[in-house]
């Protein structure tokens, strides 16, 4: 128990953040049982003068009810936007969510009744406590990633009060990066102010943000799966499995197309299963292939030791991912990436879950001719990637390492770490066909450069089936770590962050860095943002900056360079920032928001999900590129 848990100036311990060597998304089957946590939860802010009382005082051991100062708090949701209170939004430290909920009476675990009970959590951020009626089940580190708690025997009741602690303090030593400090200047500044900044450039939203659910297993049950897929030299499709058990117990495997018959078979808890004439998974608007296709992956657990069969369900895309010195390619066949970087951000709910958010984004992607998306600048939820498998939209997921200025020990244990966990969960979809370390860190020193080699060794070490990047910002002269990359990722904004407003000068720049970054590495190259912001409704004629027209200038600017540079195979792929409109801090490392009304404008969306002018300029360029007809 560390009832020290950080007074706010005490750096988190590296010890808390666990690789997660096993997990599995919580799907129902006739053996595992799911039920929803979401709703609205009872919520409490800790005094910034008393940032711990909330362990002092044992609120994990009340009734918030009683307490009489909580409020309501949407879950999943970021707290930040909710309430009308300017503290809340802008808090930093610890605060306490509380629910109770009935269990089943089948779900209490005894000896004639075989069941396990777990909590899932699908993103908490960034730091979170867990205690289930007054005693602590867990803890967890990392504010993208999901965790599941395996939850004690006896702990469990009939009526339960669920209390979690979340403090979003970063620090040097976490990803993101974030800085607390207390000006020395009294005149301007009360003696102890006490200011907080983070080394990104979107603002930080926090609390439980992704979904809450309770699930059951049998007391012997799967653990993990691990899947390769491959295609041999007859056109067959390969599925390579493995499957972990928490006891020893016998597999039956089965692969399942998509109208229910069985292809393959196996009665091993690993092996190869041979699908002939497979339906391959291709990415959306490879015109004349069928996108997206899953077949489902069935592992039934044999009954033994007293527990009842157990019955996990995978869905699977058989595809391959390799790489030259020019090209990306799926099924040994180049593609070419377009779309963009994104942002979990939306009105009112922060960064927090919403399947009605994230069906109009996925209506907006189709509409738009996207193949490709950034997870910047962090893991997205398991929701939105289920979908992009479904769909077949190819993802970079990228670790939330934005813009580091140090590199050491420290923090590139801390990195390691939360690097092995994102990709111990994503490992299986077809979807993500790359591995982000980090986005614009200051690489270039001598430091980024072990850094990076080192964290590059450990990613492909896990993982050899996708290449591994860093998405740079730095110049082509002065970058020392790139040179450990599979794929040159290039964030740079002509006309915008220099040479503002000459737009005439794009295609020239373009040109020369990106055939400098080539040259120099001879791997593929991939624009990973560029572009310019608009106000929307805002038109200037002849176009001025911060204009919807100069925005779309902008665009069709650089894409007449990124066709030269396409043609000649100099690019792989061409992402541009941003989805939709997102809100940034009111000052950060970058740049003061005064310079930005309203946050980030870069959105082809604004924040409302309705489109921009170049929203139409970039459509009917990607559904061309993709030669499919162009709905206007």
């Amino acid at each position: 128990m560390r009832h020290q848990w950080l007074s706010i100036s005490i750096v988190w311990s590296l010890l808390q953040l666990e690789f997660a060597t096993c997990y599995l998304y919580p799907y129902e089957s006739q053996t595992r049982e799911t039920r929803s946590l979401n709703g609205l939860w009872d919520f409490k802010v800790s005094p910034e003068s008393n940032m711990d009382i909330g362990f002092k005082e044992a609120w994990h051991k009340k009734d918030f009810k009683e307490l009489g100062d909580s409020i309501k708090m949407p879950v999943p949701a970021s707290f930040n936007e909710i309430t009308t209170n300017k503290t809340i939004r802008d808090y930093v430290g610890w605060v306490w969510y509380q629910r109770t909920f009935y269990a089943p009476g089948h779900w209490h675990q005894n000896e004639d009744n075989p069941v396990q009970v777990f909590i899932h959590f699908g993103g908490v951020h960034h730091f979170s406590v867990i205690f289930l009626n007054g005693q602590q089940v867990g803890e967890h580190e990392g504010g993208h990633l999901p965790f599941q708690l395996k939850l004690p025997r006896g702990v469990l009741k009939s009526f339960n009060i669920l209390t979690v602690a979340v403090n979003n303090t970063l620090t040097p030593f976490t990803i993101p990066q974030g800085y607390v400090t207390y000006p020395k200047d009294t005149k301007s500044y009360p003696q102890g102010y006490r200011q907080y900044t983070h080394q990104c450039d979107y603002f930080d939203y926090a609390g439980i943000n992704r979904p809450v659910i309770l699930f059951t297993t049998p007391t012997v049950y799967i653990t993990e799966i691990d899947v390769t897929t491959d295609i041999d030299e007859n056109l067959q499709g390969l599925v390579k499995y493995s499957v972990s058990t928490s006891a020893d117990a016998e597999c039956s495997t089965k692969l399942y197309d998509k109208t229910g018959v069985a292809v393959a078979a196996s009665s091993h808890c690993q092996g190869t299963l041979r699908v002939v004439s497979p339906q391959l998974w291709w990415p959306a608007f490879s015109c004349g292939r069928t996108s997206g296709h899953l077949y489902t992956l069935e592992i039934y657990l044999e009954e033994g030791s007293g527990s009842g069969p157990d019955v996990y369900r995978l869905p699977v895309g058989i595809r391959t991912v390799s790489w030259n010195n020019t090209s990306i390619m799926i099924n040994n066949r180049p593609v070419y990436l377009r779309g963009f970087g994104m942002h979990e951000d939306s009105d009112i709910r922060g960064r927090g879950f919403d399947y009605a958010v994230l069906a109009r984004d996925l209506n907006l992607i189709n509409w738009i001719g996207t193949n490709a998306i950034r997870t910047s600048h962090y893991p997205y939820a398991e929701e939105t990637l289920n979908e992009a498998d479904a769909m077949g939209i190819l993802v970079i997921v990228e670790a939330p390492a934005c813009s580091l200025k140090s590199f050491g020990e420290e923090l590139y244990l801390y990195h390691k770490a939360y690097l092995l966990e994102m990709m111990s969960i994503h490992k299986n979809r077809p979807s993500v066909i790359m591995w982000s370390l980090a986005n614009e860190p200051e690489s270039n020193s001598e430091q980024a450069d072990h850094y990076f080699g080192n964290l590059s060794y450990v990613a492909k070490e896990y993982d050899s089936t996708r290449p591994v990047t860093f998405v740079t910002s730095q110049l082509v002269a002065n970058d020392t770590a790139v040179r450990h990359m599979d794929i040159v990722c290039v964030n740079r904004y002509r006309a915008w962050y220099s040479d503002s407003g000459h737009t005439e000068l794009i295609v020239h720049q373009v040109l020369g860095e990106m055939r400098e970054w080539h040259g120099k590495y001879n791997r593929p190259v991939l624009i990973t943002e560029y572009g310019a912001a608009s106000i929307s409704g805002l038109h200037a004629l002849p176009e001025t900056m911060w204009s919807e027209d100069y925005q779309v200038v902008t665009h069709l600017e650089h894409f007449k360079a990124f066709d030269i540079l396409r043609q000649e195979g100099t690019i792989t792929g061409e992402l541009m920032w941003n989805f939709i409109d997102f809100i940034t801090p009111q000052g950060t490392f970058f740049i003061a928001e005064y310079f930005r009304p309203g946050g980030c404008s870069k959105g082809l969306f604004t924040r409302e999900r309705q489109p921009k002018h170049a929203a139409h300029t970039v459509k009917r360029r990607y559904l061309a590129l993709a030669n499919c007809s162009v709905e206007l």
